[in-house]
């Protein structure tokens, strides 16, 4: 597959994948979503062999989550879990399931979906600029790609719901949390954590680490994703949604009416 909306890079046994729509904050518009569904399902050019692979964006953010402009008419319900079902649950779960090592170096500001895949990774690294913004409440939406799941299982119930209803939370506040680490040089760090992993240590032992923390904290990750689409598809039926997505468009604050 030809990579336009992301760059592949392969050192050794590591790669880097770079979000590369700067200009949209790495939006994960539908081709990015198929492009990383490739290049995590092992397809990418020189990708036999890869033990770590780094996670980052291109410019100042590290993804600014789903592309709402990529699609001009109301989203429907059908459209929402086929999104959720057939690109962002599969990203989440080949970041999850696979026995690379996956690290994430965020360099800049993360939002929605894009928060879940850098902290799906197995290790987090983040500047000390870094924002992490929500974004769902302010279109009518629920957390989605296992946020809730991710935040509620990492930094616990009452923490992970004002983060949620708060919308935004810092790398500094993340860091307290326990969902990452705030170095000055995010890209910097997650390359020589790859090196670690890439080079002559007991990768089998780090697999099997990453399976035992998984199956810790992702025991009912599945049933999880099949109930988040349900929510969601629930939510694109109401007009708050549809005031949300309409006042994103038109660049105005939403009126809600929790209808």
């Amino acid at each position: 597959m030809e990579y336009r909306d992301i760059q592949v890079e392969v050192e050794g046994r590591a790669m880097t994948i770079r979000l590369n729509r700067p200009d949209r904050l790495n939006a994960l518009g539908s081709r990015m979503r198929q492009e990383l569904i490739d290049a995590l399902g092992q397809r990418a050019p020189g990708g036999d062999g890869i033990r770590a692979v780094i996670l980052t964006g291109s410019g100042n953010a590290f993804s600014s989550g789903a592309d709402i402009r990529e699609n001009t008419g109301k989203p429907t319900r059908d459209i929402i879990v086929k999104d959720l079902r057939d690109s962002f649950h599969v990203i989440a779960k080949l970041i999850r399931d696979s026995d690379r090592i996956f690290i994430s170096a965020v360099n800049g500001v993360a939002a929605g979906a894009g928060i879940s895949i850098a902290l799906l990774c197995d290790m987090v690294f983040a500047s000390p600029s870094a924002r992490f913004v929500t974004a769902f409440q302010d279109i009518g939406l629920a957390p989605d790609t296992g946020l809730s799941y991710i935040l509620s299982r990492a930094s616990g119930r009452r923490f992970a719901g004002q983060l949620i209803i708060g919308g935004e939370f810092s790398a500094a506040e993340a860091q307290e949390a326990g969902l990452l680490r705030v170095v000055n040089d995010p890209v910097a760090a997650a390359r020589e954590a790859a090196r670690k992993v890439s080079e002559g240590g007991p990768f089998l032992a780090y697999v099997k680490a990453k399976r035992l923390v998984n199956r810790s904290l992702f025991w009912d990750f599945e049933e999880f994703l099949t109930y988040e689409a349900q929510q969601q598809a629930d939510l694109a039926e109401t007009h708050d949604f549809l005031e949300g997505v309409t006042a994103f468009r038109e660049k105005r604050k939403a009126v809600f009416s929790g209808t």
